[in-house]
């Protein structure tokens, strides 16, 4: 997602772009977030849709305040003025609302002394024991694993601190 982007939507691929459909596709961001920022928007607004549903789901919805006579800023401002969106200024702010840690340190995985490992588990940690790193490929090879068995053997391992991901499909032990 990151690298390509990607597509979310209720429709089939060769449904365009069109404006009615504009309210499905805010329901489902709004229902995807944990906050909704809304930055400009009149009142009657396609982005007063989005905070809108996010309200009715419970959502936190923040708004940056505008001019008082922009109508580019009417909407914002009403949601500001009528408490359903929090003012917010930088985004330090929204991430002390939703309670995020903001921290330039990375965080650190506390190291089991005892790992409960499963056979299979256990035979991918002694395969990486002692060696810089081993790609994917090598570690299905020596575990005599199938290729779906060891990724996910390997992303449990790595959501658990054991292992750790590196660039072209390599593993290290952590």
């Amino acid at each position: 997602m990151i690298e390509k982007g990607g597509i979310l939507s209720e429709y089939t691929h060769d449904v365009g772009p069109d404006r009615e459909h504009f309210p499905a596709r805010n329901r489902i961001i709004a229902g995807m977030c944990d906050g909704l920022i809304v930055v400009e928007t009149a009142e009657q607004g396609g982005s007063m849709i989005s905070a809108y549903k996010a309200l009715s789901y419970h959502k936190d919805v923040f708004a940056i305040p505008g001019r008082p006579k922009d109508a580019l800023s009417s909407g914002c401002n009403l949601l500001i003025k009528t408490n359903q969106a929090m003012l917010i200024e930088k985004a330090s702010e929204v991430a002390e609302a939703m309670n995020w840690e903001l921290s330039d340190k990375p965080k650190t995985i506390q190291k089991q002394l005892f790992l409960d490992l499963s056979a299979d588990e256990q035979r991918i940690v002694d395969l990486l024991k002692g060696k810089e790193f081993l790609n994917i490929d090598l570690l299905t090879y020596e575990a005599k694993m199938t290729p779906s068995t060891i990724a996910s053997l390997l992303l449990d391992l790595e959501f658990r601190g054991v292992v750790k991901t590196l660039p072209g499909k390599r593993y290290v032990l952590v």
